[in-house]
């Protein structure tokens, strides 16, 4: 690291409503400021589930001009600058560096006609073996055929297909390059040899050269455009690195190398990932239904499942307060909440997706509300639905215990419900096991403050058992004793698969 006195990394992180910038210090190991500039909202004519490359440029520009303003630290203090993005969108961008049309976010599932054109180049084993990824109208490849197909006169202005990460990159130092955590959930990496899947890409005829050159996390590329500089306050030239994706940087930030363990970053979705050495990777056939992806710290791996939309349904809930009666009911129906009608057990939503796999991934009921009665409060839903969202990752911690050769750890929680204890405490108690919380406010931005500075986090000695020190300010939250949540989990379990065979029924 840097000993002119220069020790500040700044973290732009790009989210699904926001671009966020971070400070973190990497000398003091402390998190300085935050500030956040949503994005525009979209035009009456635009499509919801795809965004404007530029509006979301503009945003971070805010965000980063907004950091400069908070922190009034002299120039000389900052170390560089790095990019923590969603890893699924893209960029096309022509010869001239524009965009040539609008992205697709994450959930959209439009492109799920080009999966069968995906399987019959190498086989949908094949497609996994090589990338990862299973076959999924959601990540990146098959959206990008969409593209080709339903978009022709911009996949033709296109030069390079720039993953959300990239673009950034691009547009704060003008450098095209691409790192491999971010780029795993475009389903076009060959995650064995650190490279893009040539043959595949040759198979469905995706030119090789619309690729950016794959370099490892945390590579300095460059130094910030004078014109970046000019909006946002930070010295031109100030050094820019590649970052990693938003979910691995997020892990990696509380403690996921550090302590071995699952966690849980339960944001808008909950993705569930552990790091694992090279050495101890499973190999495809035992590993599969989870994810696999480059680790940002160097000689790991990251395994990852998810528990699909569970605080994007629990915002929806957050204001309802004491609401009942049918007043309830016809709120929660005009917020896409499916009320199935009085029932005897438990009140139960079906927040989430606890089958993680390419079947349970392929029809995901909107939110259901089984057992609402007269009685029920709009606390009795919320409070229902951190219910649902913590069977949901009990059930997807089991698939990645199983499948990941990783024993049942204490599991550490950061994201945005991590900052509800009841929800921490509740997830203790379903799963079974410790959950640790580290204070968001201090971790932000700690692992991009790695890469730039060099030094990812490290075992800290706890002792004998080499358990490292529990850091401060960390909340643990032990099972307590008392009635188990098995039936209702089963409950839960239950009504998802019936909902989902309902769906397939219904040719939905």
């Amino acid at each position: 690291m840097a000993t002119d006195g220069a020790s500040i990394v700044v973290t732009l992180d790009i989210g699904g409503s926001a671009a966020k910038a971070v400070a973190y210090d990497a000398a003091s190991q402390r998190s300085l400021a935050s500030t956040a500039a949503p994005y525009p909202a979209p035009h009456s004519t635009d499509d919801p589930a795809m965004f404007r490359p530029e509006d979301w440029w503009q945003a971070a520009v805010s965000a980063l001009a907004d950091l400069r303003r908070v922190l009034g630290e002299p120039s000389g203090r900052y170390l560089g600058i790095t990019v923590s993005a969603i890893r699924i969108p893209f960029v096309l961008i022509d010869r001239a560096g524009q965009a040539v049309m609008p992205g697709l976010l994450n959930r959209d599932r439009r492109a799920a006609a080009e999966l069968a054109r995906i399987a019959a180049a190498i086989g949908a084993a094949g497609v996994y073996e090589l990338t990862g990824h299973w076959l999924a109208p959601e990540f990146g490849l098959p959206k990008l055929l969409w593209t080709r197909t339903v978009h022709p006169s911009g996949w033709q202005a296109t030069r390079y297909v720039l993953q959300l990460h990239d673009w950034f990159i691009y547009r704060l130092s003008g450098v095209i390059a691409s790192e491999p955590s971010s780029a795993a959930m475009s389903q076009m990496v060959d995650v064995s040899h650190g490279s893009w899947a040539n043959d595949l890409l040759a198979e469905l005829g995706i030119p090789l050269s619309l690729m950016p050159e794959l370099r490892p996390a945390g590579t300095m590329v460059g130094g910030l455009l004078p014109t970046v500089a000019d909006a946002t306050g930070f010295s031109s030239g100030t050094p820019v690195h590649l970052g990693g994706g938003d979910t691995q940087l997020s892990a990696e930030s509380a403690g996921a190398s550090e302590r071995a363990a699952p966690v849980v970053v339960a944001g808008t979705t909950a993705p569930v990932q552990a790091a694992v050495d090279t050495a101890s990777l499973p190999g495809p056939a035992a590993r599969h239904p989870l994810l696999l992806s480059e680790h940002v710290t160097a000689g790991k791996w990251m395994v990852e499942a998810n528990a699909g939309l569970t605080g994007g349904i629990l915002q929806r809930l957050a204001d309802l307060g004491d609401q009942s009666g049918e007043g309830l009911a016809d709120l929660l129906r005009g917020r896409g909440f499916t009320l199935s009608g009085a029932d005897p057990g438990e009140l139960t939503i079906l927040a989430g997706n606890p089958f993680f796999s390419p079947q349970g991934w392929a029809r995901s009921p909107q939110p259901i509300i089984t057992g609402l009665h007269e009685r029920h409060r709009g606390s009795d839903v919320f409070r229902a639905c951190l219910r649902a969202i913590c069977y949901a990752v009990r059930s997807v911690l089991a698939t990645l215990t199983e499948h990941s050769g990783i024993p049942p750890l204490p599991v550490v929680a950061t994201g945005g419900m991590s900052r509800n204890a009841e929800w921490a405490q509740l997830l203790a108690d379903v799963t079974g096991r410790e959950v640790r919380v580290r204070p968001l406010a201090a971790i932000g931005g700690r692992a991009g403050a790695g890469l730039v500075a060099g030094e990812m986090p490290v075992m800290r000695s706890g002792g004998a058992t080499g358990e490292p020190a529990a850091p401060a300010g960390e909340r643990c939250f032990g099972p307590r004793a008392g009635p188990g949540h098995d039936a209702g989990f089963a409950r839960y379990r239950q009504l998802y698969h019936a909902a989902q065979a309902e769906l397939s029924a219904a040719g939905e």
